[in-house]
């Protein structure tokens, strides 16, 4: 995410430069990729991990700084709150689609060019200007996290004079025409912003193009939200529509801060299109309601590693904006309403300690006895796998369990395992092979490496079960099939397996360039060359591999089989066969 340094200053009072701050919240909160100069201005790239939605806005990092600082947030958080003669607008919403929906018509609104200043920081926060009705929502999106969509009310009366809003799933069939112009094909389960007449917006990811607002647009339908965020992730990987908005609807958003977002965006309406709030729709719970998180002593200690006071984690914990009460068992913590992250003690040591510095924490010895286990046969094979292949030039990595949502697109959903509460969008499904894992990496690093041998020997989970699987990608070679068959061949030698290999259809792997492995008639795993879809998908041709590394263990033999000598001399002969396309070689052989 792109934070303008001069954005960060007008909500904490900083005195330190903007290269200075990146090294300190890379140690203590957020991954910092670079910071970089743009004429007189300097933005700081941030990485957000998956947990922490609440930094993707402008004041969600402020208060990071302010509270590793030690500084107040400038300004009041006003929440929204209409004028007594504002229309009450019909909505109706599945809360079970939107825990919380408001619709606000702000009347009399004069166009004009969207101010310098404001052009500016969309642009160096990566967006581009529009106009200033999309402008000003985008503009207050980055700066508070909360996502808006403006309708043209004149335009949507024209379709339903009644204005009769309602939230609702999409119904099998139903169309609508986007910002971007073209005819989408919604499926049930689509959540959609819907009026008499049908679809006005993909709830989350885009809206209708009949609806769209113009410079000539004098008054608007103002949309906030707090929609489904599975749904939400699902509808925009499907239509290829991912954009600031659904990111942020995808991670936690809570009712207060739409409505501190709905009180600064109005304003500005207000001040820059002189516009007037005159009606409101609201339906939904408006306030986060938590249970308390208890924080003991002896939990502060265990996890910490050290004996960590706990007036100074009440301390800390204040800072980052915790209320804390003590009681018999502890302080007893309600997260902030902007913290949707925080559930159990360990989440509140892990607050504290990042805000005292990891790198405070004193080097300690082990504290229990190491108890040296030979890990058993599996775990003895992985190292005499790991290290024939690691002696073959092969660099071993570590990927995520999780499908990507690059890797969705080539997988059907129907056939993955589900996480029942996922962190975030990329999160949700749990991987059923090493293949895409493997080629992402080969994406990454064939860029910067003309010729790549990369494995990975951890657990997949198919639809049913789990098991230890061993792959291995190659890229840069002239014969990718044929050198790393010598790969395979020489991982089965060593455990004195025999390994044929028979023809296979599999949707990953190229048709006449891939191969079955297989051991005593069992079937073990696959091997070949990238389906060409595949290899353009991720821009690079790479052979893999992939077995069941379970079953090889459980097949694999300490010692050779015994084969008694030949009481005869051995008589070489030539011989030569004239066989149709589809004999197998190995029968021949045998």
């Amino acid at each position: 995410m792109l934070v303008p340094y001069s954005w960060l200053k007008e909500f904490v009072n900083l005195k330190k430069s903007a290269e200075a701050i990146a090294s300190d919240i890379s140690l203590s909160t957020i991954g910092v990729d670079g910071v970089s100069k743009q004429g007189r201005e300097k933005v700081l790239n941030l990485d957000i991990t998956y947990n922490r939605g609440d930094l993707l806005s402008i004041v969600g990092v402020a208060r990071e700084i302010g509270a590793l600082y030690n500084l107040k947030l400038k300004g009041e958080e006003n929440p929204f709150s209409p004028p007594k003669d504002a229309e009450d607008l019909r909505i109706k919403i599945d809360l079970k689609l939107s825990p919380l929906y408001t619709l606000t018509r702000i009347s009399g609104l004069s166009y004009k060019t969207t101010p310098k200043d404001i052009k500016k920081r969309l642009e160096l926060s990566g967006m581009r200007p529009i106009n200033l009705w999309a402008d000003l929502t985008n503009y207050v999106m980055l700066e508070w996290g909360q996502p808006f969509h403006a309708f043209d009310a004149e335009k949507v009366a024209r379709r339903d004079p009644n204005l009769s809003i309602q939230v609702r799933s999409a119904k099998k069939g139903e169309t609508i025409k986007t910002l971007d112009g073209l005819n989408r094909m919604l499926l049930s389960g689509d959540i959609i912003i819907a009026d008499k007449r049908g679809p006005i917006a993909i709830a989350g990811v885009m809206g209708g193009k009949d609806t769209e607002v113009d410079e000539g647009t004098t008054e608007i339908l103002l949309e906030a939200a707090i929609f489904d965020p599975i749904q939400i992730r699902k509808t925009a990987r499907r239509l290829g529509l991912r954009s600031e908005a659904s990111g942020r609807f995808e991670h936690y958003i809570s009712p207060e801060n739409l409505l501190i977002s709905l009180h600064k965006i109005t304003q500005m309406y207000k001040f820059h299109g002189r516009g007037e709030v005159t009606g409101l729709g609201s339906v939904g719970e408006t306030k986060t309601d938590r249970e308390p998180v208890v924080l003991t002593q002896d939990k502060l200690d265990q996890v910490s590693g050290e004996h960590f006071g706990i007036d100074k984690a009440r301390r800390f914990l204040k800072q980052l904006g915790f209320k804390v009460m003590s009681s018999e068992k502890g302080l007893l913590c309600w997260a902030p309403y902007w913290r949707g992250d925080i559930s159990i003690p360990e989440d509140l040591v892990e607050e504290v300690l990042r805000l005292y510095g990891y790198e405070n924490i004193a080097a300690q010895p082990l504290q229990t006895e190491v108890n040296v286990s030979s890990g058993g046969r599996l775990e003895n094979w992985r190292d005499t796998v790991t290290r024939l292949l690691a002696g073959n030039g092969f660099n071993e990595v570590k990927t995520y369990s999780f499908v990507s949502t690059q890797s969705l697109t080539h997988l059907d959903t129907g056939k993955l395992q589900r996480i029942r509460n996922p962190i975030s969008a990329e999160t949700e499904y749990l991987r059923p092979s090493l293949v895409l894992s493997l080629m992402e990496v080969a994406q990454l690093n064939s860029p910067k490496f003309e010729k790549g041998k990369v494995f990975e020997l951890e657990k997949i989970y198919p639809k049913t079960g789990e098991y230890f699987s061993l792959g291995a990608v190659l890229w840069g070679e002239k014969d990718l099939f044929r050198i790393l068959k010598g790969y395979v061949e020489a991982l089965f030698s060593e455990a004195n397996l025999r390994v044929d290999f028979n023809p296979v259809k599999d949707g990953r792997l190229h048709p006449t360039k891939s191969t079955q492995i297989t051991v005593e008639g069992e079937p073990i795993g696959v091997l070949g060359e990238i389906h060409p879809h595949l290899a353009s998908s991720y821009g690079v041709e790479a052979a893999i591999f992939e077995i069941n590394f379970e079953k090889f263990v459980e097949l694999a033999r300490d010692w050779k089989p015994f084969a008694p000598i030949s009481l005869y001399a051995v008589v070489y002969e030539d011989f030569s066969f004239i066989l149709t396309e589809d004999y197998p070689l190995r029968d021949l052989v045998e």
